[in-house]
């Protein structure tokens, strides 16, 4: 599905954002009806210590079988899975949020005339002095082919 066929009614930038909080935020959007474009999934942060963080991502990929349960490699699946999970996705009320939600790596919405905004109280810089690691490291880390 190319952009022009997605019509979003809000863009958010998560370039330098905390990644729960940016999820946890176009979650409830959604579920208010709003459609939904994720942009620069790769630059978003999670905090904490970098060697737990890869641990935790890494064990979540390991687990399961040949049939499942799957968990993406590339950011864009893994930010949109986190989405998913802050969703009641089996009811049909989650699964027409979720349908509302696009999550794209790089921003494909720069030749439109539709800024991204940064969601308040996401953003990394009032918290200048804490250790993270971004999603695109991450998803380096579990086996993704690096293609952002």
């Amino acid at each position: 599905m190319s952009v022009t066929e997605f019509d979003a009614d809000v863009v958010v930038d998560a370039r330098d954002c905390i990644f729960g909080r940016v999820a946890s935020n176009v979650a409830q959007r959604a579920l208010d009806g709003e459609t939904i474009a994720v942009v620069n999934a790769e630059e978003a942060v999670i905090t904490g210590n970098e060697d737990q963080i890869m641990e935790k991502f890494q064990k979540r990929r390991e687990v399961g079988s040949d049939r499942g349960p799957y968990y993406p490699k590339r950011p864009d699946g893994i930010f949109k899975r986190s989405i998913r999970g802050m969703l009641p996705h089996k009811k049909t009320r989650g699964r027409e949020a979720l349908s509302n939600v696009r999550v794209y790596v790089g921003n494909p919405y720069e030749d439109h005339d539709l800024d991204a905004e940064i969601l308040e109280g996401t953003s990394l810089d009032r918290l200048s002095n804490i250790k993270f690691v971004s999603l695109g490291d991450v998803s380096e880390s579990i086996g993704a082919n690096v293609t952002w």
